[in-house]
């Protein structure tokens, strides 16, 4: 390897560690705080249900990762009321019908992850618009036909997602899946494709210069997101064994702050599953050591107002090590240089 090559790595892995080390610090101080105020999360049962909880946003928030990495401003707003309608259809629509079986199921929250992120795709890539402005269109059309389907929770889920958030054993099909997400996400990371999406992402005249079709690509990517918020859709449902229409708006904002707190560039261009998972883990935490104290009926406030001044709090010591990070890179390269 030259030494230019050698120092670019360098600088490569050196930006991507200081982006994690944020939410892997507050992960630790989370862990630290579980353990003294609810150890039951440590043993068995707890982990179970842990991981059956978390699932839904862990998935939720690696589906928004790769429209993120589209840029630019890659926010997808329409994230929760996405799964919810997906929640509704395999409660309300598939079991109607007799389709409950987990094939049934899946194909059916994929597929329709799919054509909604297709479409919201196309009017992004096709007409230039901002993918804030129509995610947000989205969550908006999304959240009122959900409304009108269902305006109460209720209804049934599927026989076999009964057990999904019993919380009895970590080797539950809530693991399954979960493992089975994110082995998917580092199978397609390591594509063409993919690389095409991070290329476009950073700088979209290099990535069409270089050959890449951005419509197609762009597409492609919201298609991706589209796959995992089908998954995520599913884990949900088996979580709450029902179906929910008010649950868009949480979903929503914690997975826009899980991506923001692991790192992910809103400008485009740098996002990773990892930091993404570490984020999402880290608002269910901040959920959990705040459910071990008695805050009445303002539980719920105290979660968003916490979970906002951490947001805060992270994202200034992210920029303290962002330029910190800098000035490493540019003493790499002056060292590069005189070498």
């Amino acid at each position: 390897m030259s030494r230019p090559s050698a120092i670019s790595g360098s600088v490569g892995r050196l930006r991507k560690q200081t982006t994690l080390v944020t939410p892997f610090g507050l992960l630790v101080v989370l862990l630290v705080l579980s353990g003294v105020r609810g150890p039951h999360l440590f043993t068995s049962d707890g982990l179970a249900g842990a991981i059956a909880a978390a699932s839904p946003l862990i998935i939720a928030t690696v589906a928004l990762t790769v429209i993120a990495l589209a840029g630019p401003a890659g926010v997808d707003l329409s994230i929760g009321p996405l799964m919810t309608f997906i929640n509704i259809s395999i409660v309300l629509g598939l079991t109607k019908v007799g389709l409950t079986g987990p094939v049934e199921v899946f194909a059916c929250a994929i597929g329709i992850g799919i054509v909604i992120q297709i479409g919201m795709g196309a009017l992004i890539a096709g007409l230039r618009l901002s993918t804030v402005i129509v995610t947000l269109a989205g969550y908006l059309i999304l959240a009122g036909m959900s409304t009108v389907l269902l305006p109460q929770p209720g209804g049934i889920a599927p026989d076999w997602m009964s057990s999904w958030a019993a919380g009895v054993t970590i080797f539950s099909p809530a693991l399954y899946v979960l493992v089975g997400s994110l082995v998917l996400w580092a199978l397609l990371s390591r594509t063409t494709f993919f690389r095409n999406i991070r290329l476009m992402g950073g700088n979209n005249r290099t990535a069409f210069v270089s050959g890449v079709r951005l419509f197609p690509t762009l597409v492609g990517a919201h298609v991706i997101a589209g796959i995992f918020a089908g998954i995520a859709a599913v884990m949900y449902t088996g979580l709450i064994s029902s179906a929910d229409p008010t649950a868009g708006i949480s979903f929503t904002l914690s997975a826009v702050t899980a991506l923001v707190l692991g790192g992910a560039s809103l400008a485009g261009g740098r996002a990773s599953a990892v930091g993404s998972v570490l984020g999402a883990i880290d608002i269910w935490l901040i959920s959990y050591v705040l459910a071990t104290y008695n805050f009445g009926l303002n539980a719920s406030y105290m979660v968003q107002l916490t979970t906002g001044v951490v947001l805060v709090l992270a994202l200034l010591v992210g920029g303290l090590l962002a330029s910190f990070s800098v000035s490493r890179r540019r003493r790499l390269a002056r060292l590069g240089g005189e070498q």
